[in-house]
Formats: C-alpha cells, structure tokens, sequence
C-alpha cells in the first residue's frame, strides 16, 4: 500500500490507477485489519488525501467503483474512493452511503466534500459531519481537526472549521488533552486555543507550556495566556520566571505585562537583549525612567566586549556620526561582533567602505556574508 501511495504521488497522479488496484484489492480480501491499515495510511497525512482526490477526480478506474456503489457492492474503501468520483451525483451517493455507516477513520474524505464544489454534495456532507461532531466529539473530534485545519485554507474551508470551533468549545476536556498531543501541530495549537478561551487551564500548567513545549505557536499562545492572568491578578512573580525564560515569544508577553503594572526599571534594563523586540520595549521603558538609551548604547560598544545586542541597539536608536564608534569592531578576534558591527553600520548607512572591502576575504562566512551586504548599499 505504502509502495503504490508512492508511486501515485511520484507520477504526480498519472500512475493513480495503482493506488485504486491496490485499494480495492484490500477491500474486497475484507481483512479488517489491512482496511485498517490502509486508511491509517492515506490519512496519516492530510495533504495526502487532498492530492489523492484532485489524483482520482478523473481516474477511469473509478467507474468500476461507481458501479459497485450503485449496486450496494462497494466496501468502505471503494466507498471512500468513490466520494472522489468526477460525477456529482456518486459523490452525493458515496457521502450517504459514508454517513449510514460512519468512521473516524473515513472522516477525512467526508471532510473534503464539505468544500465540494456541488452544493447537493457539500451540503449532505456538512449536515452529517455536524451531527457527528455534536453527538460524538470524544471519536471525531480529533480526524476532523487535523484535516480540517488543513482545509481552512480551501475555498469553502470556512464553515468546516467554524463547526470544528463549536464543537471544540463544547467537547470534554479529556478530548482536548488528545488533541494538544497530536504529532500535527496546527491541532496541539488549535486545542490551547480552545482551552485558553474556555479557561481549562490554570496559571501554572500555562506557565509550563510556555516554559518547556517544543511548539514555538503553543509557547507563544501559552505565553500570553499566562502573562494577561498573571496581570490580573497581580502575580509579578509569574511574570518575572516567564521573563527569565529563554524563549523570545514568551518573554516579550511577560515583559508587556510587567510595563502594564509599571516595573519600567526592570525592563529598561534589557536595552541589549538578543530579542529586537525586547530592545524596543526596553527603550521605552529607559524613555519613561528618564535613562538615556542611546547614550548606554554609545558606551557599550565602546567597551572591549560589547554584546551583540548592545551593537544592534546603537544601529536601531543612533545616528549615522555613531558609525565610527563601531569601527574598532571591524577587527574585533570574535567573527560574530565582526560581523554585528558591519550589519550595524550598514543600518546606520556609516559602511566605511576601505575597511569593510578586506572583510569579504574574512576566515567567518557569516563576515563575508554581512560585508558583502554592507557594500552592496554603497555601491
């Protein structure tokens, strides 16, 4: 099975007919097991099905198909595969036939014909796939969610993933819990979305998400989340741990929330933070204190290891005449100040051009790279 899905999506769906074959043969060796197996591979991916049904829209070999389905003779896969015919009307019998015997593991083709082009069709499909969200969210929840997120994008793919919202909104929360751990990660964020809205989560669990989940979406999400409670009620301390975090996304949330309950000393002391936002925001908060930002800038560089930040804060606060304070670090033994210092200068529109050119011959790619950049606007 795995071979023919292949070699159907190598030839670009030319070699479609393998696929079918092969599908029908699974179906009709009515091996429970093998039909299992066989939908768990289509599916796994949601792209897949999508290509595999622009694939058969045309393929003759389901006409055959068409013909068991009219005969009461197609099994669930030949049914499946019949939901993708090019008649209307095989499609519309295909979906009913799908939806008197429903699956979670045939979801996904009754999710595509949502967004079907005929309106008979999408609509036999949208009212089945709306009972079934509705009655039983706990076995289609999840199937629903990783295709349909990917058909948002799809002409007609809003009304599918306004249903999958509602019934989200109302599914246990065990069902949730499954989906933030889906291997898909448009649905891990979908589900703290969802959970975020509803208030499942407490501060804590947010706090952890934000801190420790490889998601960069669910970090950010869990982030905000976090830092707008923890300024609710008042809990500097949360603030201050998600600040401390490694993660940009997360510590530009709780340091908007520390702004929001006044601690600006704080904040103002980030002026050469690696994240540009952070030094942003960090300026800011110099400019509510009274401190001179671009004056600290000026005395950073001037040091014998500015920080990377520092120079990148000269180049967004200074001004052009700033530029030959960043001239010593064109020699600077570290190839990342180096190459800091001649994006900075080039930011500041100061490239002095005799002492950048040798730098395209500099031992550091990333020099070379920011050199050459740095010429091309003086040229």
């Amino acid at each position: 099975m795995a071979e023919a899905v292949q070699e159907t999506l190598e030839s670009r769906g030319h070699r479609g007919g393998v696929l079918v074959d092969a599908l029908v043969r699974v179906d009709k060796s009515g091996d429970a097991a093998e039909i299992t197996a066989a939908f768990a591979t289509i599916t796994e991916t949601p792209a897949l099905v999508v290509a595999l049904d622009e694939y058969w829209r045309y393929e003759r070999a389901l006409d055959d198909i068409a013909l068991s389905l009219r005969t009461g003779k197609a099994g669930l896969l030949t049914t499946a595969i019949a939901a993708s015919h090019r008649n209307g009307r095989i499609r519309e019998l295909a979906v009913t036939r799908i939806l008197a015997n429903p699956r979670p593991e045939i979801l996904p083709f009754l999710l595509l014909r949502m967004t079907d082009w005929a309106s008979p069709v999408r609509d036999v499909a949208r009212m089945g796939v709306v009972r079934l969200l509705h009655d039983d969210p706990s076995t289609y929840l999840r199937p629903a969610a990783e295709t349909m997120l990917h058909l948002r994008r799809r002409r007609r793919g809003g009304f599918g993933v306004q249903q999958l919202y509602a019934a989200a909104y109302d599914a246990p929360v065990a069902v949730l819990e499954q989906l933030m751990c889906s291997m898909n990660s448009a649905v891990r964020r979908f589900a703290l979305e969802v959970r975020t809205r509803r208030g499942d989560l407490r501060l804590d669990e947010l706090v952890r998400l934000a801190v420790t989940n490889s998601d960069k979406g669910v970090r950010a999400r869990a982030g905000e989340a976090a830092a707008r409670d923890a300024v609710w009620t008042g809990r500097v301390d949360v603030l201050r741990k998600l600040a401390a975090c490694r993660h940009g996304e997360v510590r530009i949330s709780a340091l908007t929330g520390l702004a929001r309950l006044g601690h600006w000393e704080e904040i103002a002391g980030l002026l050469d933070d690696r994240s540009t936002l952070i030094r942003a925001l960090a300026r800011d908060a110099a400019r509510r204190t009274g401190a001179d930002a671009v004056g600290w800038y000026r005395s950073a560089v001037s040091g014998a290891n500015p920080s990377l930040g520092a120079i990148a804060g000269l180049a967004e606060s200074g001004r052009e005449e700033d530029g030959q304070l960043l001239y010593p670090l064109l020699r600077h033994p570290a190839a990342r100040v180096r190459a800091q210092a001649v994006g900075a200068l080039r930011i500041l529109d100061a490239v002095p051009v005799d002492s950048v050119r040798p730098m395209v011959e500099d031992p550091s790619g990333r020099v070379v790279r920011a050199a050459l950049k740095a010429l091309k606007t003086r040229a």
